[in-house]
């Protein structure tokens, strides 16, 4: 009787090693090809982190003492004095408000009719979705160049310029498509049937779109948010030619505002850059574990 169970317990394992073997296989194939992409992407990682570091060294130079060193990244004698003395030369928190003003409501009006929009293409019957989801695609590769002097003179019909209120319309309206599109991909992603069982329990579409497919599509809304933030907050080119008062300019213009200063004192420069960046930045690492998601879905 041992016997027997002993020779079953030594013949089970032969049985099973073709599929243990593959299995075995597997592992190791997938692990090459995750060490292999790892390679690849670690000098890219590093040639991505260079500006950056390059950029935060910079500004940390003293403008009494530009010598540097590694490869002139690194400052020898790294000082924030830079940092105090725009803090002091410029209005940087007039500023900061104005990108405030202009960034939080755009966000804001892109999410929310960016969301209805999008679930309105993707759950409703709406005549001619294919025109307007074409004309959306249309919308989002022109540049903004190609628009800017329609724009400027649209403001100024309205008599918004030299006015935050028509820069934050502009960016909504620049930022709708990507939205759209997006928040559309996540909302196909949720079942029809979850739609339709909710009809039949008496909802109606706009407690649908609240309640089930806008919580359920918050990895594109973090994408929506970043993607947005990043265009809005960062953006020159419509600032500068739609805002002349020097109270409501936002942080992206003080560099140009004081560039006859900051030529012979390139650490202010850089120190200024990254104010400008650190919000976007903060805004990121509370969103990231979005962002893969959403662009996952987005991609499907």
């Amino acid at each position: 009787m041992s016997a027997t169970a002993n020779r079953t317990h030594q013949a089970s394992p032969r049985s099973q090693s073709p599929a243990a073997a593959a299995h075995r296989r597997r592992l190791l194939g997938r692990r090459d090809r995750t060490g292999l992409l790892h390679i690849v992407l670690l000098p890219l990682a590093v040639l991505w982190l260079v500006p950056l570091v390059m950029v935060v060294g910079l500004s940390l130079l003293p403008s009494d003492d530009p010598g540097v060193t590694a490869w002139g990244l690194v400052p020898q004698a790294p000082s924030f004095g830079n940092y105090v003395n725009i803090w002091q030369d410029n209005p940087i928190f007039r500023n900061l408000l104005n990108s405030l003003l202009i960034t939080v409501p755009s966000v804001a009006l892109v999410v929310l009719f960016g969301s209805m929009a999008a679930f309105a293409l993707a759950r409703l019957r709406v005549p001619l979705k294919a025109v307007i989801f074409a004309m959306l695609i249309l919308a989002l590769i022109l540049p903004m160049s190609s628009i800017i002097v329609a724009t400027f003179k649209i403001l100024q019909s309205f008599g918004l310029y030299n006015n935050l209120l028509g820069l934050v319309l502009v960016y909504t309206a620049l930022g709708m498509p990507f939205a759209v599109i997006i928040i559309r991909t996540a909302f196909l992603a949720v079942p029809q049937d979850t739609y339709e069982a909710a009809l039949l329990d008496g909802a109606g579409p706009w407690q649908i779109y609240w309640r089930i497919y806008l919580p359920l599509a918050r990895p594109a809304l973090a994408v929506v948010v970043i993607w947005h933030c990043m265009m809005a907050w960062n953006d020159f080119l419509l600032p500068l030619v739609s805002i002349s008062d020097n109270d409501l300019k936002p942080l992206t213009l003080i560099p140009l505002a004081y560039r006859g200063i900051f030529l012979s004192q390139p650490g202010a420069l850089f120190a200024i850059l990254v104010l400008i960046s650190l919000p976007i930045v903060i805004v990121f690492l509370f969103l990231q574990k979005y962002l893969v998601n959403g662009l996952a879905g987005a991609i499907k």
